[in-house]
This record gives C-alpha cells, structure tokens and sequence, in this order.
C-alpha cells in the first residue's frame, strides 16, 4: 500500500476500535522470583501497559516459550508488538536455575514473523525497547556480536538526534520544540550494560538497512545507537525505555531517572508511543470476536505491588505461571 492508503487504513483501523498490542512477556527476574515464589514464569511490568493504554492502545501478553505456530496464530489476530526490556542472559551456555531466556527465542520467532508478513505486504510494526531493541537487531544481524559491552548506564538523558531524522517515519512530524528539547533535556531513561554502535551495524552489514534516528555516549564517550527505525519495514527501536518517565516512579530505591518525571520529558516519551500506535493502526488483524479478544487481554490479571521492595525496579509487575493456557481458564471462569 501507498502513505495515502496507509493513512486511510489507520482511519479504518481507528474506527473498528483500539489497536490491540502485543506485549512480550520476559522470563522472571531474580528478585520478583525470589519475593514472589517459584511459581512464577515469566512477568510484563505494568509501565509498559499503562504506556500503550495512554496512546490509546490495548494490551495482550504474548507468552514465552512456546512453539514458533503460537506466535504465527497470535501475530494474526493484534496489530503490532512490543519487545520489551528486561535482564536476561543471550547465551545460552550462561543460563542458570533461576535465570531462564525462553523470551530470547519467542522474540526471534516475532522478529522473522514480522518480516514474512512485511514482505508479503502486511503491514505490521515492531518496537523493541532495550533488550527488546538489542534482540530486534541480533535478529536482523543474525549475530549476538552486533552489540558490546559499554559503560553500565542507570540515568536520564538529552539525546542526539541525527541530521536527517525527519526522513524517518518515526520523527517526521515532531513538532520543532520538542525536537530541541529532546536535545536538552535528560527525558530518556537509559538502564543498560551493553550498546549497540553505528559500526557493529556496519560490520554485521545492516547499516543501510537502519536508520539511526539518536544517539548517546556513555561515561567513557563510547558513541551508541539509542533510537532507530527500518528503513523498509515498520520496525523501531530504542535502547532508552520511554515507559519509565511517566509510570516507573520509584520511592523504595534510588531512582535515577528521576529527572524525566516532568511534564516535558513524559511528553517527549508519549510521543513516540502515540506515533507508534497511529502506525498499529494502519494493520487490519481483528480477533474473531469480542469475547475472544476479552480473553486475551491483560486485564483478566491484576498486578502485583512490587515497588514497596527496595530490589524492585518497578512500581507494579503482571506475574505469570509457566504454560497455562490463560485464555481456556478465562473462558471457563466467565
């Protein structure tokens, strides 16, 4: 489809009701397994829920672990997906009892999804925020080298948009001001160990593919990728999480991204959302039917208070147990 189409699509898409957005779910971290118990999985912090339901969009947790034909039947029925962060290992030899990575190979079977529906003329978006956005170019790159090792970054950060942003999708139509305050203000909320740098893009061959919209530099100058977007496909990405700003208000611990919880950076952060969600409504999948949608959404669960704990890194987490199948007890139980 042409832009105009396109548009015409998100109209439609608008108008048949909310964009239905697939969240990942990630493989428990330590300290939620250790507060809440051996039972629990796999869980999605609730700011990135909250993050997709301001821009207008609704939220089903796609599960972990599963064979690639759950997540073919899944991709056919919501409108986009949200490759989240998260503390996982990538390599497979590092993995321990109590630290799984089954959302590492969920996310690479999204990942090649995603380019067969693309590449068939399905319009279907991705975002990947920092591990989401680490594994969406491992994926494209087909090698866990294309990131590096950079300075642990726990902080709020301006960032450096390229010259040519406004040639992307992503950033054509941001509003002048805010573009400069992007530049100047510390909005985006960096919590990672590894980078990915414009030359692992170019030596793994996929630097004409992207286009780098922003970069940062860590406490050593080291120069990283920290907002990117497909040249071809609907696939974006950000090693900053823009969910924090406005919904990651930490009190039980430090919070170092305490400077964005402002009103201009949660606006600049918002952004991004709403132009995303516009972009999910351009794909036309449907669930067959309300009731079945009402099964798949997140609020059949209720999250957990998990930001009273000072080892917590989010205020409120959904927390799920290992291959259940969720929307079956949801249709039972109603």
């Amino acid at each position: 489809m042409n832009s105009k189409q396109l548009d015409q699509a998100a109209v439609s898409g608008a108008a048949r009701g909310a964009a239905c957005i697939g969240v990942l779910c990630i493989d428990i971290a330590t300290s939620l397994g250790k507060r809440y118990g051996e039972r629990w999985s796999s869980y999605i912090a609730a700011s990135y829920v909250k993050y997709v339901e301001g821009a207008g969009g609704c939220v089903v947790p796609i599960w972990i672990g599963r064979d690639r034909a759950y997540y073919e039947r899944t991709m056919r029925k919501i409108n986009g997906v949200v490759l989240p962060g998260g503390a996982v290992f990538i390599d497979d030899a590092d993995l321990r009892d109590n630290l799984r990575n089954d959302c590492v190979k969920s996310a690479s079977h999204i990942y090649e999804l995603a380019v067969e529906k693309n590449k068939k003329g399905e319009y279907f978006p991705i975002w990947g925020i920092c591990l989401g956005f680490q594994l969406l170019l491992i994926n494209a790159a087909d090698s866990k080298d294309v990131r590096c090792d950079c300075q642990p970054m726990f902080q709020a950060l301006p960032l450096k948009l390229a010259k040519d942003y406004r040639e992307s999708v992503w950033l054509k139509q941001l509003p002048d001001d805010m573009a400069e305050d992007m530049q100047r203000v510390p909005f985006a909320c960096h919590q990672h160990r590894f980078c990915i740098t414009e030359d692992n893009l170019g030596n793994h061959g996929i630097r004409d593919d992207w286009h780098v919209l922003a970069t940062c530099s860590d406490a050593e100058q080291l120069s990283f990728v920290t907002l990117i977007e497909h040249r071809k496909y609907p696939f974006f990405g950000s090693q900053f999480h823009p969910e924090r700003a406005a919904h990651e208000q930490l009190f039980a611990k430090t919070d170092n991204c305490a400077s964005a919880h402002v009103r201009c950076c949660i606006e600049k952060s918002q952004y991004l959302a709403n132009v995303f969600l516009e972009l999910c409504r351009r794909n036309g999948n449907r669930f067959d039917s309300n009731q079945e949608m009402q099964r798949h959404l997140i609020w059949n669960w209720n999250p957990e208070f998990t930001g009273k704990w000072e080892d917590s890194n989010w205020v409120q987490c959904y927390l799920f147990e290992k291959d259940i199948d969720y929307p079956r007890e949801a249709e039972v139980t109603s």
